[in-house]
């Protein structure tokens, strides 16, 4: 039987990376880097609105179908007189006085996270009459830091809801 002897030769010294091809490389990914990570970050930004864009609208038909199924006033309010610093409290109204007290009460409550906000081009509160009707039909325009645009949604004195873009000043 006969062996097969195998012959070791070095490898060639061009098979590696020369430090100029690597600070190449590396100057191309920084570019890469610069030129898109504002565009990616201001789509997520977008993208979190549209997101916080329909917890708000499910909000609001959720105060408007409990007022309609529990035949009384129920509101909405972001104010920090309903202990809603930054975000919402659903409540339902029973005296009717459109004030949040702390014996009414509380439906539901959502919390914006930070770097959102929440504008309203009326009072700081939504009320549903027992109908589902709203005496406070405006836009809500929810905004993000850094965005220049915003959602918006437009509600109805019926209590529909329409969703668009806005701008946020």
């Amino acid at each position: 039987m006969r062996l097969l002897t195998v012959r070791k030769t070095p490898l060639p010294s061009c098979a590696a990376w020369s430090l100029l091809e690597l600070l190449v490389v590396l100057a191309i990914m920084v570019l890469l880097a610069v030129t898109t990570g504002p565009k990616l970050h201001a789509s997520w930004r977008l993208q979190q609105l549209h997101d916080e864009r329909q917890r708000l609208v499910q909000s609001l038909r959720f105060a408007r179908l409990t007022s309609l199924q529990t035949n009384t006033k129920v509101s909405l309010c972001w104010a920090p007189a309903c202990g809603s610093a930054n975000g919402l409290r659903i409540y339902r109204d029973d005296n009717g006085d459109g004030q949040w007290q702390t014996p009414e009460p509380s439906l539901s409550r959502w919390q914006l996270p930070a770097g959102l906000r929440l504008q309203f081009n009326r009072a700081a509160q939504i009320g549903f009459n027992s109908s589902g009707n709203t005496a406070h039909a405006g836009t809500l325009v929810l905004c993000a830091n850094g965005v220049a645009s915003g959602l918006s949604m437009v509600l109805s004195s019926n209590g529909r809801v329409r969703l668009a873009e806005a701008s946020c000043a």
